[in-house]
């Protein structure tokens, strides 16, 4: 073999060897950047996403200034979290989970996982206060055939269950209010009006202190406030003064 011959097939080795390195090799540009390991405080913390609701939508809430804080995953809290995804680099899914647990930060996110995500947190006796910001309104007797008792707030208040029970009644009566009846197995009944919306239907299975739905003005002058009555018989009976159990409950 001719030394010319020799330096061909060694350059022929060397740009062979090249070719293949570069196939199985690639370049820093194309490899994938590695994702460091979710923080394990963020992996407990709860997905969250539109449509859910309870106290970790409003620990979520307050964290991104969505006011009011009304437990409830609309799309005004969607366009939130989309923005701070999208300012940190992340896919605006508009759906919480680890990633953007790790960006509100531990304790935002420790909070959330252990946050009551359908339930009061004011209770006596096995009772619930139907609300937590709110001020006080007029009682039974007020003004004509005012047969409860009324809690002033602000839009999407979150409502909550007193007492357990079956939702016997879910939706608008004749005067455009949206209500609820709630009536347990002895016949004694709680009804709630005005809501903005409501999370439970006719039949539902309701524990006390569960979140029922939110705060509103339907049907009302435009007050924005709960009405809510105790009637031992329900329907077929009068209504029992609520304020006293009310207050002592709210206290």
């Amino acid at each position: 073999m001719t030394a010319g011959l020799r330096r061909s097939l060694a350059l022929a080795t060397t740009l062979v060897v090249a070719v293949v390195t570069l196939a199985v090799v690639p370049v820093a540009s194309q490899a994938a950047p590695s994702s460091p390991r979710t923080p394990s405080f963020a992996a407990d913390a709860p997905e969250l996403r539109t449509g859910s609701k309870g106290e970790a939508v409003k620990v979520l809430q307050k964290a991104l200034g969505v006011k009011p804080a009304s437990g409830y995953f609309g799309p005004v809290t969607r366009i939130a979290v989309e923005a701070l995804q999208t300012d940190n680099g992340l896919e605006a899914t508009g759906v919480v989970g680890p990633e953007t647990w790790s960006l509100l930060g531990r304790d935002i996110a420790r909070e959330a996982s252990q946050a009551d995500e359908t339930f009061g947190d004011k209770q006596v006796d096995g009772r619930y206060c139907p609300a937590v910001d709110f001020r006080w309104g007029e009682g039974l007797g007020a003004g004509r055939n005012h047969m409860g008792f009324d809690l002033l707030g602000t839009r999407g208040t979150p409502i909550y269950a007193v007492d357990a029970g079956r939702v016997t009644r879910s939706g608008y009566q004749g005067n455009g209010a949206l209500v609820l009846d709630i009536t347990d197995k002895k016949g004694s009944m709680w009804f709630y009006g005005h809501f903005d919306k409501i999370y439970v239907g006719e039949g539902d299975a309701v524990k006390a202190g569960q979140l029922i739905g939110t705060m509103g003005d339907t049907g009302s002058s435009g007050a924005v406030h709960l009405h809510i009555e105790l009637r031992p018989r329900g329907w077929s009976g009068s209504a029992q003064d609520a304020e006293p159990i009310i207050r002592r409950l709210c206290a």
